[in-house]
């Protein structure tokens, strides 16, 4: 890699040199007009640049021709271009932070018409789409120390099924997701004051007992159902079969005196008696109901959310579970085929024939009588998880998605198709960490690929490769770096992008101090960023780009922020290795620059930052005033 280097020249060169011609810049992300944006930028002298908006209604007013004629324009002054996408949720939140199937697959098809615009752009070529890897999911935050210091695990601990190894970050609190409702909630680890001691409670721990209690509480509901249903039954045996009863009953049929030989009273008593034999009846049967419901709503949880073993001892468990979910299921079909033969039957005889309400009360003493069973069954299942992290679901539901468009990239556009590269957002967010980035693109790429192998009939060996080719990751150092505020060091920070390195497609230059996205110049604050940059260096990538995004410098300071960057980066002035570096050329603009700032005019700024492609026709992008850059006549 010519341009990219790890070796010092003189006592004033740094580390790494990264060339302006691997440098690029975005385009704003709050117009439509990004032909205009472009042209722009390429009148600076950039030769990457990276074109997008951050709402999905602004990307959808670029018209369709510009797209073509933001290629023709990277085709006639040799530049490449990139895509970032609107921010949309590939797992399927919405911004309150419920999640619904129907959002994930909106977004999903959303993403691929972001593909097929972007495709335009470089048709022959795999052109690298930026999508954040969450539109701002909470994830976990790490406890830290009266340091301040990240605080970690001193020895390998287990805390609620999940296995800690030494150093392994403390979790201080953890977002979790109900899988069945899709609705968000938090957890913190914390320390609850009993009266014989005090008990910590690890986030993990929280999750296990949360999902412990909520598949208790689903099962104690359905057993006071049955309960209730009993009593009800016990207290229509104890008056069916108390004396008073019987011997009213007989009263009632005497042939030759009947029940208007009664008394008031006795048929006063007679009546309620009755009436309460019947109330109780219907009150049985909406238990039934309702048990019958829930059983198999208990059914389908466990086998949706069951949790996949482990170790030996999981196995045990999931064993027992799934012997118990087998016996349950034969008991219910051996019930169901007794019922469907009993219909037949009784269909044959006439309606009036006394026959019919007797079966029929043996069937639902029968159908009731195995509801119980198996209620007694199931009261030995143990908890799915109906709980999990946000990362984890997110995960699951964006590895689906994105494999999806990947799949559909690949079918359309086949060699060509464009790079999804999804974006560390900050590290708070879910999917925003080295693990938890490569976690997720490791699981797209296996989805990925063995669908290729199903559905294309090829060898696993060239849809791997395919899937290295077309998924990755964007790389942004500045989101990254907001680890700070939670206590890491520049180690650690760096170690997160060595973490990800291989996967690295596309990468997101900024600087900042930590504790906000700032977007400033390349050098203005305290990322650091030759030592992301030399981690990426040993994973290579002749193509990939690096996409200076410091708008907020020039938008507060009105200045460039190319030459601090460049000068940040010890870019080279010349295209070969040879030379000067910006860095080392600082006296020839330092008393100019140097301490103040850019302090050329206003005018300066519009003049050779903002005059375009004037040329252009302005409905496709072009800018008011003369050419060359100059604003106003050519005399100007």
């Amino acid at each position: 890699m010519a341009e990219f280097h790890n070796r010092r020249n003189n006592s004033m060169d740094t580390d790494v040199m990264l060339s302006f011609a691997r440098q690029g810049a975005p385009t704003s992300p709050q117009t439509p007009n990004q032909i205009g944006e472009m042209g722009k930028l390429l009148n600076s002298g950039m030769k990457n640049v990276e074109v997008g908006a951050i709402q999905a209604d602004v990307f959808d007013t670029i018209p369709e021709q510009h797209f073509d004629e933001m290629r023709r324009l990277s085709k006639l002054t040799d530049s490449k271009i990139s895509v970032h996408a609107p921010i949309v949720d590939p797992a399927g939140f919405d911004p309150q932070g419920k999640w619904t199937e129907e959002s994930r697959q909106e977004n999903e098809g959303y993403i691929k018409s972001v593909i097929d615009r972007s495709h335009k752009l470089d048709p022959s070529g795999n052109i690298p789409i930026t999508i954040h890897s969450t539109a701002g999911m909470p994830g976990s935050v790490t406890e830290t120390d009266s340091q301040g210091r990240p605080l970690r695990y001193k020895k390998d601990v287990v805390e609620g099924g999940m296995m800690h190894k030494k150093g392994d970050e403390v979790i201080k609190t953890m977002h979790i997701v109900d899988q069945d409702k899709g609705q968000l909630a938090p957890v913190q680890r914390e320390v609850l004051k009993y009266m014989r001691n005090d008990k910590e409670y690890s986030v993990q721990e929280r999750l296990e007992t949360i999902n412990n209690t909520t598949w208790d509480q689903e099962k104690l509901q359905l057993m006071s159902h049955q309960k209730a249903k009993q009593e009800l039954q016990h207290m229509n045996d104890r008056m069916t079969k108390s004396y008073d009863y019987i011997k009213l009953k007989m009263k009632s049929q005497d042939n030759e005196r009947g029940i208007q030989k009664m008394s008031n009273e006795e048929k006063n008593e007679f009546i309620r008696i009755n009436s309460q034999i019947e109330l109780n009846m219907k009150q049985i049967q909406e238990y039934d109901t309702h048990l019958g419901s829930g059983l198999n709503t208990l059914h389908h949880k466990y086998l949706k959310y069951r949790k996949k073993p482990t170790n030996r001892e999981e196995k045990k468990e999931y064993e027992v579970n799934e012997k118990i979910i087998k016996s349950s299921k034969a008991e219910y079909e051996k019930f169901n085929k007794y019922y469907l033969q009993k219909v037949k039957e009784l269909n044959k005889l006439d309606k009036d024939d006394p026959k019919i309400y007797e079966e029929s009360r043996k069937i639902n003493q029968m159908h009731n009588e195995m509801n119980d069973r198996i209620l007694t069954h199931f009261s030995d299942l143990s908890a799915p998880e109906l709980f999990v992290s946000s990362e984890e679901f997110a995960r699951k539901k964006t590895v689906e998605t994105i494999s999806n468009a990947a799949k559909y990239a690949y079918k359309k556009y086949g060699d060509s198709a464009p790079i999804i590269s999804l974006e560390n957002v900050m590290p708070t967010m879910v999917l925003s960490r080295g693990d938890s980035m490569k976690k997720l693109l490791d699981e797209t790429k296996n989805k990925f690929a063995k669908e290729l192998v199903k559905e294309k009939k090829m060898k696993i060996k060239k849809a791997k490769k395919i899937a290295d080719k077309i998924i990755g990751t964007t790389w942004d150092v500045g989101h990254i770096h907001q680890l700070r505020k939670q206590g890491f060091s520049d180690k650690e920070i760096v170690a997160e992008t060595k973490k990800i390195a291989k996967d690295i497609k596309h990468v997101h230059l900024t600087d900042n101090f930590g504790y906000n996205d700032s977007h400033l110049a390349l050098g203005m604050g305290d990322v650091p960023l030759k030592a992301h940059l030399k981690e990426m260096e040993k994973n290579a990538n002749e193509e990939r780009r690096h996409i200076v995004e410091s708008g907020a410098y020039a938008a507060q300071f009105k200045a460039s922020p190319t030459l601090p960057s460049l000068e940040a980066m010890n870019s080279p002035i010349y295209t070969y290795e040879a030379g000067p570096s910006w860095a080392q050329s600082r006296d020839m603009y330092a008393s100019y620059l140097v301490g103040y700032g850019d302090i050329l005019p206003q005018k300066h700024f519009d003049t050779f930052f903002g005059g375009g492609f004037s040329r252009l026709p302005k409905e496709l992008g072009g800018q008011q005033g003369g050419g060359n850059g100059y604003p106003g006549t050519p005399n100007q």
